[in-house]
C-alpha cells in the first residue's frame, strides 16, 4: 500500500478521535495521535521505521489542517487584524503542536509498524 493513505488514514483517525473525545478527556488529545499514529503504522505494514514515518505524516498533516484553520478563523472573525494574530498563532502552532502531533504519531506509528510485522 502506498505511504500517503496510510498516514492520511492515520490523520482521519486522529482528527476523529479528537473530535469525538477531546472534550471529555484530557488525555484524549494525548491518545488521539498515538492511536491515529498506530493506525497508520499498522496500514503501512512495512515495520517500525516507515510506520513511524506514516504517523509522524500523519500528525503533521493535523497541525497543517489546524494551522489552516486558525488562519480562516482569525480572518472570517476579526478581520486583518485576527489574520495578523492567526499568523503569529501558527508561528507557535508549526514549532510546538506539530511537533508534539508529530512525535506522538511517531510513537504510535512505530508501535504500529511493530505490530505489523
Amino acid at each position: 500500500m502506498a505511504f500517503w493513505i496510510p498516514a492520511f488514514a492515520g490523520f482521519l483517525v486522529m482528527i476523529l478521535l479528537a473530535l469525538l473525545f477531546g472534550h471529555a478527556h484530557p488525555m484524549a488529545s494525548f491518545a488521539a495521535p498515538v492511536i491515529g499514529g498506530f493506525i497508520a503504522g499498522i496500514l503501512v505494514s512495512e515495520g517500525t521505521m516507515e510506520g513511524a514515518k506514516a504517523g509522524f505524516t500523519s500528525g503533521i498533516f493535523g497541525a497543517i489542517i489546524a494551522s489552516v484553520l486558525i488562519l480562516v478563523g482569525g480572518l472570517a472573525f476579526f478581520g486583518i487584524s485576527g489574520l495578523a494574530v492567526g499568523i503569529v498563532v501558527d508561528i507557535v502552532i508549526i514549532l510546538i503542536f506539530s511537533l508534539s502531533l508529530g512525535i506522538l504519531g511517531m510513537i504510535g506509528g512505530a508501535v504500529g509498524g511493530l505490530f505489523s510485522r
